[in-house]
């Protein structure tokens, strides 16, 4: 049973109990989705961070990109499945990039990568955020400054934040974590992350493969 499935039934079987129509069920439903999802994926990168040795670093990287993606949106791939596997692939990369990197950082280039990634950021928010998709678009002009608005305000934030911690050697690893997941959300409100997604959605599409080989 998929989590859609298993959100459906309870949504369900709570419409019933609770004497809802369709609309709340569906709401419901839907909720339940993004919660149970939410949470296979947080075992999992837990669990997979863990045996590697790098779970502070995704976790961070994860906190770090999931506040981010509140304000600013971004693409993300069709099927759950295929947004837990490329997901957890990409934070899994990224959480060993920074273990790799920090030892071999000083605190010039660690401030440098901050500045940079700060810059990148905030080009990318005011030109392209919030970034909306099909299921979720965003079509009033308010909300959309809005959502920009506060996109830049947590990347300040994060500036302010990764330079304080840049200053302490021992929280040099929460730094360019913090980096690297600011950098990785703000790549999925541009063009090349909505192409790069859709590739990726493409690639892992077994459905299709699994077609063409019969």
């Amino acid at each position: 049973m998929s989590i859609h499935e298993l959100a459906a039934k309870i949504a369900g079987h709570l419409a019933m109990e609770l004497e809802f129509d369709h609309i709340h069920q569906a709401r419901m439903a839907f909720g339940l989705e993004l919660f149970l999802g939410e949470i296979v994926k947080l075992i999992c990168l837990v669990t997979i961070s863990y045996i590697l040795g790098i779970l502070p670093e995704v976790l961070v990287i994860t906190a770090t990109a999931g506040i981010l993606r509140l304000a600013s949106g971004g693409e993300h791939c069709s099927e759950y499945y295929r947004c837990l596997i490329g997901g957890t692939l990409c934070f899994m990369l990224l959480g060993w990039g920074v273990h790799y990197f920090t030892p071999m950082l000083g605190q010039q280039e660690l401030f440098f990568v901050v500045l940079l990634s700060f810059l990148i950021a905030e080009i990318a928010l005011w030109k392209y955020a919030p970034g909306d998709t099909e299921n979720k678009p965003i079509t009033e002009e308010k909300d959309k400054i809005k959502y920009k608005k506060w996109s830049l305000i947590i990347g300040v934030v994060y500036l302010v934040l990764m330079l304080v911690f840049s200053t302490v050697s021992t929280l040099n690893i929460i730094t360019l974590a913090m980096a690297a997941g600011m950098t990785e959300q703000v790549f999925t409100v541009t063009p090349w992350g909505y192409r790069f997604l859709h590739f990726i959605d493409h690639i892992m599409d077994f459905k299709k493969v699994g077609g063409n080989g019969q």
